[in-house]
């Protein structure tokens, strides 16, 4: 039954409402503080840390976790895309670098990315992750198109436990594959790839160093290569380790007795021998796998590494365009000027969350 209206401000005079806390923000105690900030959303931190040095020390000092962070541009345009374990959307598009890498570094600092996007090019861009003095945290990393020298500079600078990346190359007659190759984050991951690439020395590289360090059964990598040789020379410079070989496959011998490395080619009904990209896929295996246990088809493995492979040779999609364009290094939709008039801000999946 409602009270009745007019003896509800006497009510209201009775209650004894209690403060949670009788003192003021800055009287609080570091660690109520911190417990505060870490149940705080993206805006709320990035607001609290401009009040103040302390704020911002202690804001700065709290991991975030992302589902996703896409950090993307070229030198006249630079976007910010993050999503939230929570189901949101954040996205931001700067004019400005200054503006943007000083929000970027702030996001590299606190995230904890389940899947980190990588596609940034220009002068701007290297002086930013040559000068940022942290570690990036990610379980995945992506990079699509963007400039080596900020790849390398990137995985130099990841905290050890990635377990997947990914390289889409750009200008793959300078990829630097030894320099990549020797960074613990890669060799120690469970899986990687390289696609663009136009050197024959990836297989026989790889395989080397998994042996010299031990690698794990599973340990996975994969490249396209747009180059003739790489399994001869595979060959050539593992010759004494030999187990076994054929058109498709060759198996050798590591130092641990428990464990061989299997290269693959990706070869079938659309994927032809005299055809470019060359597919590979190499992996550490138990020494006890029989051949019959082979994985004979390379569909699900190619389509890792080149989604579209395996679409329609004379689509005209879009996407289809823009991969194409992309692997030759002369396009990127974040280069289109008519790209932002149209798509200024990135559309939410819950709700729009732009991050000013």
């Amino acid at each position: 039954m409602l009270p009745n209206l007019e003896k509800v401000p006497k009510m209201i005079e009775k209650l004894s409402i209690k403060p949670v806390y009788d003192t003021n923000w800055c009287d609080m105690p570091k660690n109520v503080k911190l417990l505060c900030i870490d149940s705080l959303e993206l805006k709320p931190r990035l607001s609290l840390r401009c009040t103040a040095k302390a704020e911002r020390s202690l804001v700065d000092s709290q991991k975030f976790d992302f589902y996703e962070g896409h950090f993307m541009g070229g030198s006249d345009h630079q976007i910010l895309e993050l999503h939230p374990e929570d189901g949101r959307k954040y996205s931001k598009m700067f004019g400005n670098p200054t503006e943007a890498f000083k929000l970027m570094k702030f996001i590299w600092k606190i995230g904890v990315f389940k899947n980190l996007y990588i596609s940034l090019k220009g002068p701007a861009a290297k002086k930013e992750f040559k000068g940022y003095d942290g570690l990036f945290k990610a379980e995945k990393v992506n990079f699509d198109g963007s400039d080596n020298e900020i790849v390398a500079t990137v995985l130099r600078k990841m905290k050890q436990g990635v377990e997947s990346i990914t390289i889409e190359a750009n200008e793959p007659k300078d990829f630097p594959f030894d320099q990549i190759l020797e960074m613990s984050p890669v060799h120690n991951s469970r899986y990687w790839h390289v696609q663009n690439y136009e050197e024959t020395d990836s297989l026989y590289k790889v395989a080397q160093i998994w042996i010299d360090k031990s690698s794990k059964i599973g340990s996975t990598f994969q490249v396209a290569i747009y180059n003739d040789g790489s399994f001869d020379k595979f060959l050539e410079h593992l010759d004494d380790r030999i187990v076994s070989k054929n058109e498709k496959r060759a198996r050798i011998r590591t130092n641990k007795p428990d464990r061989h490395i299997l290269l693959e080619r990706g070869l079938d009904e659309v994927v032809g021998i005299d055809d470019f990209p060359q597919y590979f896929r190499l992996k550490v295996i138990s020494a006890k796998m029989k051949e019959s246990e082979y994985d004979d088809g390379c569909k699900e493995w190619i389509s890792k590494i080149d989604s579209e492979c395996y679409e329609e040779s004379d689509s005209e999609d879009f996407f289809s365009f823009e991969r194409i364009a992309n692997s030759h290094g002369f396009y990127h939709h974040y280069d289109d000027d008519k790209y932002f008039r149209d798509y200024g801000v990135i559309i939410e999946h819950r709700r729009d969350d732009d991050l000013n």
